[in-house]
């Protein structure tokens, strides 16, 4: 039997995350081969060759080079792990070539936008995966599978809460780059989270953000509280701080009428309304469940799996809901309607179903 040809892959961005991303591709025991790598800052393209332990790819360095990189050769699958304000156009452009794309979160910047690569990805038929990595922890998806089930009684409210020490080094602390600092950054795992386990749409946000740390006034978001309306008549509040000494701590909860879910480290607890018990969930990974965004990604494109676990469509639901939280921060608190912001390019919620 013929040796199945490798998977063709060219790489935009190759920064740490980048290098990291295209490491696991080039790792991956199905096959996949860098062809070409761009980055505007060369000795990254020499760390990458010197971390994926080969040179034999093709290097560009031009700030509009990735289009040079897709036309000039026969790529299977585009990997964008850009900036968050260039992601757009990288995404794209890749997309109205045909390209399957690999994408680092965010997806994009405004829900307007997101809508619109997620309408093209579906036109062109391409396979189109957003790196949310927590669709394949064993915690988050065992408490989405309790949530389905009704684990925890119709959903009522919850509580979302994640600080690091964030210092929003380099592009992350430019606003022409981070579209939003730690609230598009890091926060966008915990807004998708939160709208993936619970199975709801965004519909308002209200609160606060400042641009403080450490005691200085810089120039992006780095802290925010806000309270969030999602369908259903759920609500709760969301806190993102970037102003933390020491690491990086988390709190996830989510309650309804029977009890409530949370974590502890890897650990997920059901609590029970009734009998006030705690129950420590077992976990496991169901038969044929991808391990990671680049495994589910490349047993695509292999067709060895048929479910893609965080299509574009998440990425559109978290572009709304962080679009509505920021306006509301820039706003001193109003309350912004998810809707509103949606009809202003001419979308519904109705945009945002599967």
């Amino acid at each position: 039997m013929a040796k199945q040809a490798k998977i063709r892959f060219g790489a935009i961005g190759c920064g740490g995350m980048g290098t990291h991303r295209i490491k696991q591709m080039v790792s991956h025991e199905l096959g996949v081969e860098l062809v070409a790598a761009v980055d505007i800052d060369p000795p990254r393209l020499d760390n990458l060759a010197e971390v994926i332990g080969s040179n034999a790819f093709v290097r560009y360095t031009g700030v509009n080079d990735y289009k040079r990189m897709i036309d000039e050769n026969e790529l299977d699958a585009v990997g964008i792990f850009t900036p968050h304000i260039p992601h757009y156009d990288h995404l794209k452009y890749a997309l109205l070539k045909g390209r399957n794309v690999l994408i680092e979160k965010p997806m994009v910047c405004g829900a307007a936008n997101a809508l619109e690569v997620t309408k093209l990805a579906k036109d062109k038929g391409v396979t189109a995966l957003l790196t949310y990595q927590r669709h394949y922890e064993l915690k988050f998806m065992k408490a989405r599978e309790l949530i389905a089930k009704g684990a925890i009684g119709d959903l009522t409210n919850f509580f979302v809460y994640m600080a690091q020490d964030w210092c929003g080094r380099t592009w992350r602390g430019e606003p022409e780059f981070s579209g939003g600092g730690q609230i598009n950054d890091s926060g966008s795992h915990y807004q998708d989270i939160l709208l993936w386990m619970t199975g709801l749409l965004p519909v308002s946000a209200e609160g606060h953000i400042d641009s403080i740390y450490r005691g200085k006034k810089l120039k992006v978001e780095y802290n925010g509280s806000f309270n969030v309306a999602l369908t259903g008549g759920v609500s709760g509040r969301v806190v993102i701080l970037s102003d933390i000494p020491g690491g990086f701590v988390d709190d996830v909860r989510i309650c309804g009428t029977k009890g409530s879910i949370f974590f502890r480290g890897d650990q997920v607890i059901l609590f029970d309304q009734d009998t006030k018990e705690y129950t420590e969930v077992p976990l496991s990974r169901p038969a044929g469940y991808p391990l990671s965004p680049v495994d589910n990604f490349v047993k695509l494109l292999r067709k060895k799996v048929r479910i893609n676990r965080v299509p574009f469509i998440f990425g559109s639901r978290v572009a709304l809901l962080t679009e509505a939280m920021l306006r509301s921060g820039h706003q001193k608190g109003k309350k912004i309607l998810c809707a509103d912001i949606l009809k202003e390019s001419n979308h519904t919620m109705a945009d945002l179903e599967d």
